[in-house]
């Protein structure tokens, strides 16, 4: 009979305190994530859930936005821009069938360094995932040309300054520059994994969207 009550004055502590006890599960699960992530024990999935959210990340003491989209108009680019949280290859290469992929840790919209997006390029007039074509005919860009990206709110201009095609193991992009850049990598044909074009580009402009 004591033990039948010890159990009822359990539940009517936990009814009457119910929201106090919510904050406290709240605390211990949000602890318990924390720890996981300490020790590095978090799933690569888990850890990719940033998506296209226009969140701000932080390097460092820097701090801008995540692209959401790129268009490049003289050769009919427009894609979605993903924004995953790990350098998992599985994750970015999921994330490269929706479209255009920033990596992780480069630049970010309105601060220094280099942004780096990339994504698929494949010469087949006919496929079924249209994300295969994200930058078709960027081999036909030139210097001058105009890029545009967009966060959820401005519209971010660059200038191609350069483009050239490298061997997968020499297309290495450095992230830390001073000046603020873009670089475009993709693979030189679908299923062809030896060669990359290499877009590179510079900040000249920034603009609200106007909706």
């Amino acid at each position: 009979m004591n033990e039948l009550n010890k159990k009822v004055g359990i539940r009517e502590t936990i009814f009457k305190h119910k929201i106090l006890f919510f904050v406290y599960l709240m605390v211990i699960l949000i602890m318990t994530i924390s720890v996981l992530y300490l020790f590095n024990l978090v799933p690569e999935a888990f850890k990719s859930i940033v998506g296209r959210e226009p969140v701000a990340e932080s390097k460092g003491n820097r701090i801008g936005e995540l692209p959401l989209n790129i268009k490049i108009p003289v050769i009919g680019v427009d894609a979605q821009v993903y924004n995953p949280a790990t350098t998992s290859v599985e994750v970015l290469d999921n994330y490269l069938l929706k479209g255009a992929v920033r990596y992780p840790g480069s630049g970010l919209l309105g601060g220094d360094g280099n942004i780096f997006i990339f994504g698929h390029n494949t010469g087949i007039p006919i496929v079924n995932n249209q994300a295969f074509k994200t930058f078709n005919g960027i081999k036909n860009l030139k210097a001058g040309d105009l890029i545009q990206v967009f966060s959820d709110k401005y519209e971010y201009d660059y200038k191609v300054t350069s483009l050239k095609m490298v061997g997968a193991d020499k297309a290495l992009v450095e992230f830390n520059t001073k000046s603020e850049m873009l670089t475009i990598s993709t693979c030189n044909n679908f299923g062809a994994k030896s060669d990359r074009y290499v877009v590179e580009s510079v900040f000249v402009s920034k603009k609200v969207i106007q909706k």
